[in-house]
C-alpha cells in the first residue's frame, strides 16, 4: 500500500482538473458508480477526455515532422482506374440562409421520382465540393471543402447509390472531389440492398440517390491519436448540414440515417471498417411537391436555383 507521504506526492503531480477528476471519480466508486463497468461507449468518452494542456500537446504532431509524417495520408481518397461519369456544371445557389435554416426539415416523403443530375451535381458540389485551396501539411495546394474539418484533414468520403439519376447509369459511385464526378465502384440498382441495410426503412429504398458517409480514421488518429473518433464525427457533422441546406434550397427531401447495419453498407462499397468506416446514410428524394413549392416562391425566397 503507498504511504500517505507518496498519495500526497502523486497529487501534488496532478493538474487542478485531474484532481478535481480524480475526487470525483473516487466519490462515484464509492457510491457504487464506477465508470468503467459501464457500456464501451462511456468509458471511450471518459478516456479521451482532455483535461489538461499536456493531454493536447501529447496529440499532436511536431510541425518539423510534418511533411515526412503526412505526406503518405492523402485527404482525399481516388479509384483512378474506374469508370468515370462526368458531373454537370452545378447550378449557382441564391436565397435567403435564414430561411433555409428555419425550414430545414429530415423529409423521408420521397415519391420515387428522379432527381436531376444537375441537383445531384449541385448537392455535391456546395455540400462537399472544394471551394480553394493552401498551403500546409507539406502540400502547396492543400484542398479546402465547403465543409469544415479537424485540422483541415477532411475525414468523410462520399459514396453515391443512384437509383433514379437520369444520365447517370444505376450504381454505387465514389465522389472524386477534385474532378468534381462519380467513379463508378459497382454496377446495378441496389435499392434493395441499401434498404434492408437501412433496417427497411422504405424511403430510403425509393429514394433517387442515397449518400453514405464514409471517414477515414487514419486520416487523423496519426494526429490526434485516439480522439481522432471525437473528430471524424464532428467532420461529418458539419457535412450533413451542408447536405440539409443545400437540398433544402434545391427542394430536395433530405434525411440523414444513423440507424443501420454498419458492416453491410462497409461491404457494399468495398472499405474495410477499420481504417475506414460507415457512419452516416443520407437518403435524397424527389418530392415534387416540396419543389413546387421551393421554386414557387424561390424569386424572394432561398428555394430559388439561378
Amino acid at each position: 500500500m503507498p504511504t500517505t507521504a507518496e498519495i500526497t506526492q502523486a497529487l501534488d503531480a496532478l493538474s487542478e482538473f485531474e484532481r478535481e477528476h480524480f475526487f470525483d471519480l473516487l466519490q462515484r466508486a464509492d457510491g457504487g458508480g464506477r465508470f468503467w463497468e459501464k457500456g464501451v461507449a462511456t468509458l471511450y468518452h471518459e478516456y479521451v477526455r482532455t483535461r489538461s494542456g499536456d493531454d493536447l500537446a501529447s496529440a499532436s504532431f511536431d510541425p518539423s515532422e510534418a511533411e515526412k509524417i503526412f505526406a503518405p495520408i492523402p485527404v482525399v481518397k481516388r479509384y483512378p482506374s474506374a469508370h468515370r461519369v462526368a458531373l454537370p456544371q452545378p447550378a449557382v445557389l441564391g436565397g435567403d440562409l435564414g430561411r433555409l435554416l428555419q425550414s430545414r426539415r429530415s423529409r423521408r416523403e420521397v415519391s420515387g421520382a428522379p432527381i436531376a443530375a444537375q441537383d445531384l451535381s449541385t448537392l455535391l458540389q456546395y455540400s462537399a465540393g472544394v471551394s480553394g485551396t493552401t498551403a500546409g501539411y507539406g502540400y502547396e495546394r492543400l484542398p479546402l471543402r465547403c465543409f469544415p474539418s479537424c485540422g483541415g484533414l477532411q475525414s468523410p468520403e462520399i459514396y453515391v447509390f443512384a437509383q433514379y439519376v437520369p444520365d447517370v447509369d444505376p450504381g454505387i459511385y465514389h465522389y472524386e472531389v477534385h474532378e468534381h464526378a462519380l467513379a463508378l465502384v459497382r454496377e446495378g440498382h441496389h435499392g434493395r440492398a441499401v434498404g434492408k441495410i437501412a433496417l427497411d426503412q422504405a424511403f430510403v429504398e425509393q429514394a433517387a440517390a442515397v449518400l453514405l458517409v464514409t471517414v477515414s480514421f487514419e486520416r487523423l488518429r496519426w494526429k490526434y491519436g485516439d480522439r481522432a473518433y471525437r473528430y471524424l464525427c464532428v467532420d461529418a457533422g458539419g457535412l450533413t448540414q451542408n447536405f440539409y441546406l443545400v437540398g433544402e434550397a434545391l427542394g430536395l427531401a433530405v434525411c440523414a440515417v444513423a440507424g443501420f447495419i454498419d458492416d453491410g453498407a462497409e461491404r457494399l462499397v468495398g472499405v474495410d471498417g477499420e481504417d475506414e468506416l460507415a457512419l452516416l446514410l443520407v437518403a435524397i428524394g424527389g418530392s415534387p411537391e416540396h419543389q413546387a413549392q421551393t421554386r414557387k416562391g424561390g424569386r424572394q425566397a432561398a428555394g430559388h436555383v439561378r
